[in-house]
């Protein structure tokens, strides 16, 4: 039985490595949600392979390059024709347009905004009120375009008066106030609902309002 295992995987190995290097390289970041289903079906033909004695090698070899063949149609369809691959692998999708957060396209992707900032920390951008535009790919990474006065600059604008960069607070998504953020501040619920009253907003007004300590209270309401 082992002998038979050791033999399954080592011909799982060769047949995985050979699928991969056919349908040629692809970065982590590129990978589909599609992609991650191609490799998890591999996964399971292999499991069912080691531990059921009535599956012979050929039948593991036949069944990975089927698969393999399968996956490799599937792409040059895809590549072919537009339509078809914009319902099996998605589609780009912009959710911030010059400066402002396109509440539809989140709604619809399954989104909320303090996913959105984790996806801008991990590209070095702290607050929303930064970005121009912003584009969720379909691998699930986000593009971005910095607003102009955020772009870095030459040494010869450098000035010698600036004020440190200070992260941003998410107070209030979808019309909930996040009263542990304002903690984080020192503030009180009533500061922030002053706060938005004098800029002329109520609270069912604001999709998402943040604060940093440089720029103050940045709000965004529904459209």
């Amino acid at each position: 039985m082992f002998l038979s295992i050791i033999f399954k995987l080592l011909i799982g190995l060769i047949g995985i490595v050979a699928i991969t290097r056919f349908l040629g390289k692809k970065e982590l970041s590129q990978v589909t949600p599609l992609d991650f289903v191609y490799v998890l079906i591999l996964g399971g033909i292999i499991e069912e392979a080691i531990y059921d004695q009535n599956t012979k090698f050929y039948h593991v070899l036949f069944a990975l390059f089927l698969w393999g063949f399968l996956i490799w149609g599937v792409e040059k369809i895809t590549q072919k024709f537009e339509t078809l691959r914009t319902i099996m692998k998605g589609k780009n999708v912009v959710l911030i347009e010059d400066g402002k957060v396109n509440v539809k396209t989140i709604k619809e992707n399954k989104l909320e905004i303090e996913e959105i900032r984790t996806l801008l920390r991990m590209k070095g951008i702290f607050s929303i009120n930064q970005v121009q535009f912003a584009i969720l790919e379909t691998s699930g990474m986000i593009s971005v375009i910095e607003q102009a006065k955020n772009e870095p600059v030459t040494k010869k604008e450098l000035l010698e008066d600036y004020t440190e960069n200070a992260p941003s607070y998410l107070l209030i998504e979808e019309k909930e106030i996040k009263e542990d953020n304002l903690k984080k501040m020192g503030k009180e619920k009533d500061w922030i609902l002053s706060e938005i009253k004098k800029k002329g907003y109520q609270l069912n007004d604001i999709y998402f309002a943040e604060w940093n300590k440089k720029e103050g209270l940045f709000i965004q309401v529904y459209q």
